[in-house]
């Protein structure tokens, strides 16, 4: 469904209106500038509305869309990648690098101007952060976990999933790597296959986040990797929908960042997770 075709269209139109609202007319940035999730926040939204220029071709999504790869590419520290901050200090971390360089091979996509250089900081990173024994990328350090906030949302494990992994994986895809050359992307896959999928609210495992880029990065992968993940995702995601009332066709947001994004959040994940079998090509440039 986009802002032209299928069923949702009308709704899909009023989603890209209300996004290109929210814009600094002057530096780009979709959304207000608060505390450390905007950055977050930009990224996604910037994804959102370049792959609705993709699709549109739309003049006026493109002046929009443009304008928010120029936010992320003035965000990116010189010769490295992303963090909360824009103009940016020198502090990088995986996950906003993730976002920003999925918003970017989208605007790479549709025609807009990128900074090519901006790969090459986010590969550097990348690399300088995965741990080269465990195949592990790190979050803002060599092989570290992923991120919990101290007394929110720190009783939900880190070691029950590797989000920052598949982020890497799903990366080195976009950024041109091979796994048949580059061995590193074979490593993370092993990492993401050794922890894979489960629903399993009481031991605080539903970490929709990973199951995301996992999902993503092992579809691209292929093969044993990708079969076993997909069995496990199918039984995690399908089975855990709602099918109730109120609820029916949600999830319930017990992962570890369902408190900021809610019923929401979990419930666009897990349908990003199904995507994969028809919204995506082996690579994004095949599409």
């Amino acid at each position: 469904h986009t802002t032209r075709t299928g069923l949702y269209r009308e709704k899909v139109t009023k989603g890209i209106k209300w996004l290109r609202e929210q814009q600094d007319f002057e530096s780009g940035l979709i959304g207000e500038k608060i505390g450390h999730s905007y950055m977050y926040s930009h990224g996604i939204a910037a994804l959102a509305v370049c792959e609705a220029y993709y699709f549109s071709k739309s003049p006026l999504i493109r002046g929009t869309a443009q304008k928010a790869v120029n936010f992320i590419t003035r965000a990116r520290n010189p010769y490295g990648a992303w963090r909360y901050d824009s103009p940016p200090v020198g502090d990088n971390d995986s996950s906003v690098t993730g976002w920003m360089v999925f918003a970017l091979k989208s605007a790479e996509e549709g025609g807009l101007k990128i900074d090519k250089d901006a790969y090459a900081g986010a590969m550097s990173w990348l690399d300088e952060v995965t741990d080269p024994a465990t195949g592990r990328c790190g979050y803002d350090s060599i092989g570290s976990l992923s991120s919990r906030i101290p007394r929110v949302n720190d009783h939900f494990p880190p070691e029950k999933g590797e989000a920052m992994t598949a982020v890497a994986l799903l990366c080195r895809f976009f950024m041109g790597q091979d796994p048949d050359k580059d061995n590193v992307m074979e490593s993370h896959a092993k990492v993401l296959a050794s922890t894979l999928p489960e629903w399993d609210p009481d031991g605080r495992g539903c970490d929709m986040y990973y199951w995301y880029y996992g999902s993503y990065a092992m579809y691209q992968f292929g093969g044993k990797y990708w079969e076993d993940w997909n069995k496990a995702m199918k039984k995690a995601v399908v089975d855990s929908q709602r099918k109730d009332g109120d609820f029916l066709g949600s999830w319930d947001p017990v992962g570890p960042w369902g408190f900021a994004g809610g019923r929401v959040y979990s419930t666009a994940s897990m349908v990003l997770c199904l995507e994969v079998y028809f919204r995506y090509a082996k690579v994004l440039g095949a599409r």
